[in-house]
């Protein structure tokens, strides 16, 4: 019986998964369309909603909206969400422009127009490490200038510490990294290029607005929004209505996250647009017409996606990759609530916008990147097989945390009848030393939990690059964090119960 006991919860997930990979995945085996494909894959990837826009050759050729926000309200094109870390590419382009008209130098240390701005934490990236070593990068002395050039191409490694007056609780990842491998060496390897600070366009957002006597918004509304026609995109939400609310993921289930970012992140993290409003600046950017806007003519666009430093793989808020001759810059991330992947293939006139009223690191970097890969094969191909079920995973994941949970609460209930069995192994056997080991792993679990839990942020903090609170990992993983507390705390008292019961029955 007390083996039946312990098989019980194994059984019970073994046979949850049997039924959920029973259930049969219905949908086509291969997607000729982007109406089909998006339709089917939100559910297949559990996503609450998303909008799409796609062009080629400086037109719209599909453009969409799928599910609801955290709300259950319907999503459209005209929908305003937030951009999340993409809003990078729109301060970018801002940026760009600016330059071009020399209100601003790229070469200017960046003290040129922020004078107070603090130098502690502010470190060098090693530009190309070598595979078998893993270099510190170097300190940045006191009398070297920061210039914006490096702050705009991620060149440099910001503390959050060092910085305090441009932070905020904004976090989530950026999206894109599908390589584990590669993803886990440029976190862990000192000066590794993937790790970017939200510190970056924050703090060129000010130097903007400093070098220009004019609040960012106005120069964002005045230089691109207002001359491309993009008049459901801002960086102060309060002055739209109908800003969609987002959603958190929890296993597969969403619930509302109603996201706030402070006005200070915004040319990094919150700017709100809509899929149409995206899809006028893709447009414009991968074929731009004879006629441009001044702020950014035609002839300079090609300027945005260019390396900003000499082997580099950063533009003017993008990001470059080559693959065999062939360009894919994107940019993309999440923020409470709110995810987003924007893609353009320069050399063929093409892109692609993506913006979910769900955030969290499983759909900005997983889903919107497959999503956008799959689109990619469509849009070039006329097909692409369908995608793995994410969604499916996430149930069983969720089933089995619950059974876990479930079975050390029902040990927590049974520690007095578990400590009394112990004892009496003891009066009835020779030796004393199973019972020593118990008590020491007993104790031992208590301690390693509580260390694990303390540490958490921490150490995943190490690994993406910044620091961290549990408010963060809960945007980023509310299920798997939200699981990872209820079964350290759980175990903690099952052994605190067990214990007590033995310290109790021990003097009788």
């Amino acid at each position: 019986m007390r083996w039946l006991r312990k098989l019980l919860p194994w059984i019970v997930i073994a046979a949850s998964i049997a039924v959920i990979l029973y259930i049969p995945d219905l949908g086509p085996e291969k997607y000729t369309d982007f109406s089909s494909m998006f339709k089917h894959e939100r559910l297949r990837q559990a996503n609450a909603g998303y909008s799409v826009a796609i062009c080629k050759k400086g037109s719209v050729v599909y453009q969409e909206s799928f599910g609801h926000d955290g709300l259950g309200q319907p999503l459209a094109k005209d929908t305003p969400m937030y951009l999340g870390p993409s809003s990078e590419i729109l301060s970018g382009a801002l940026l760009y422009s600016l330059a071009l008209q020399k209100k601003i130098s790229l070469d200017d240390d960046i003290r040129e127009y922020l004078p107070e701005l603090p130098l502690s934490g502010v470190r060098r990236f090693t530009v190309a490490p070598q595979p078998e070593r893993f270099p510190s990068p170097s300190p940045i002395r006191q009398e070297e200038p920061i210039t914006v050039r490096q702050l705009a191409s991620h060149s440099l490694s910001l503390s959050d510490q060092g910085l305090k007056e441009f932070g905020s609780k904004i976090s989530g990842l950026e999206a894109g990294v599908l390589d584990p491998e590669k993803y886990l060496r440029s976190r862990l390897q000192a000066g590794g290029a993937l790790s970017r600070s939200r510190l970056v366009y924050r703090i060129l957002g000010a130097a903007m607005e400093n070098a220009t006597r004019t609040s960012f918004d106005d120069l964002l509304q005045s230089r691109l929004l207002i001359p491309l026609g993009m008049h459901g995109t801002t960086s102060i939400p309060d002055s739209l209505q109908g800003v969609a609310i987002g959603s958190g993921l929890f296993f597969g289930l969403s619930f509302p996250y109603d996201s706030r970012v402070p006005n200070i992140a915004a040319p990094a993290d919150g700017i709100v647009t809509t899929a149409a409003d995206i899809a006028k600046f893709l447009s414009y950017i991968t074929a731009p017409p004879r006629k441009g806007i001044n702020s950014l003519p035609s002839s300079s666009v090609a300027g945005l996606y260019q390396p900003l430093i000499p082997g580099g793989n950063t533009g003017f808020g993008w990001r470059i990759v080559s693959n065999e001759g062939d360009r894919l810059v994107f940019q993309g991330g999440s923020v409470e609530g709110f995810s987003s992947r924007v893609v353009i293939w320069p050399e063929r006139n093409a892109g692609i916008a993506i913006l979910s009223a769900q955030g969290g690191i499983v759909q900005s970097n997983i889903v919107l990147p497959l999503l956008t890969s799959a689109a990619e094969k469509i849009l070039f191909s006329g097909s692409s097989p369908r995608l793995f079920p994410l969604s499916r995973v996430m149930f069983i994941a969720g089933i089995s945390l619950l059974v876990y949970t479930v079975s050390l609460l029902l040990q927590t209930a049974t520690a007095f009848s578990w400590t009394k069995t112990m004892l009496d192994r003891r009066e009835t056997g020779k030796s004393n030393a199973y019972q020593h080991f118990i008590m020491i792993r007993t104790s031992s679990g208590i301690i390693l939990r509580a260390i694990l839990l303390i540490a958490a942020p921490y150490l995943i903090g190490r690994l993406i690059g910044r620091q961290l609170i549990y408010h963060d990992l809960l945007t980023m993983e509310p299920g798997g964090t939200a699981f990872f507390i209820i079964v350290m705390t759980t175990g903690a008292l099952r052994n605190i119960s067990r214990l007590i019961w033995f310290f109790h029955l021990q003097r009788g």
